[in-house]
């Protein structure tokens, strides 16, 4: 029911179309928020852009995170994430996170900045850096999936933060981007897509009895084999305190190779802002 894997050249292009209109969605967003919005406000205000923009659905509903909810502090379920009526004040970290789901195409994207200046946030999100070059760079040299993530919280824990994807659904540090069979209705559940939500789960949960490939990249034992073909959203999330940050895009994997889907998304732009000294929030990318 779902595509996982051998793309199309032009399908592959389709998804770096979309992955970068979801992204430039987001930093328009994030370029109009003001002292005093509130999450939930500002998650609608999300749901409405995507769907003047064609989106008929979501993966899951938009994410935004202020403040101390960034670094996803204490015990965390699936209900913590939804926005709630927390003001957003200067200097705060911000997490916006959306996967729209446009046509038959589902992609995730993560954007992270801070609305003011924090030194905090700003080396948070340079450490975050490394693992753009070091997930892939494992997964070309046959790395498991297991060890992969488990090398990526054991580094963050280095860098004094907490791994927080392992607080994601699924303790995901990644997931399947998936082509989605087109349906002439749209079932949700608790601001899921009900039917890739089953699918993910459905076949993480066969998978433990070894009769399906898990879609899920954690550190569980259905992770522990060598990296599957298909597209992966890779999305490592650190927190410490007030502070969270966290990236998120499509990694290619064909024939047991990992390269990412486009170049230069905006996290990429933005380490290189922090690198030079420079702003590197929503209105810096803009330039």
């Amino acid at each position: 029911m779902l595509k996982t894997h051998r793309f199309t050249d032009r399908q592959l292009d389709r998804f770096r179309e979309l992955q970068r209109l979801s992204f430039s969605i987001l930093q328009a967003e994030a370029r109009a928020l003001e002292p005093g919005m509130i999450e939930r406000d500002v998650a609608h205000r999300l749901v409405q852009a995507y769907r003047r923009e064609g989106a008929k659905s979501f993966f899951h509903l938009p994410v935004v995170l202020f403040g101390e909810r960034t670094a996803l502090p204490g015990e965390w379920p699936v209900g913590k994430f939804f926005p709630k009526k927390r003001p957003l004040a200067a200097n705060e970290s911000v997490i916006f996170d959306a996967s729209p789901v446009f046509d038959d195409y589902f992609v995730d994207t993560s954007f992270s900045f801070c609305f003011g200046e924090s030194e905090a946030h700003r080396t948070m999100m340079q450490r975050l850096s490394s693992f753009r070059e070091s997930v892939p760079a494992a997964v070309n040299a046959g790395t498991t999936f297991a060890a992969i993530a488990e090398d990526v919280n054991t580094q963050i824990a280095g860098f004094g933060y907490e791994p927080v994807h392992g607080k994601h659904p699924g303790a995901v540090l990644g997931h399947r981007a998936t082509m989605l069979p087109r349906l002439p209705f749209v079932w949700r559940s608790q601001g899921f897509d009900t039917l890739s939500l089953t699918w993910f789960y459905g076949m993480e949960y066969i998978s433990r009895a070894k009769l399906a490939r898990s879609p899920l990249w954690n550190t569980t034992a259905t992770s522990n084999h060598n990296p599957y073909d298909g597209l992966w959203l890779v999305e490592p999330h650190a927190g410490d305190g007030p502070t969270g940050a966290k990236w998120e895009e499509i990694l290619v994997i064909e024939n047991g190779k990992a390269r990412w889907l486009d170049d230069e998304p905006p996290h990429v732009k933005q380490w290189r802002l922090i690198s030079e000294q420079h702003d590197y929030g929503p209105n810096a990318l803009a330039d």
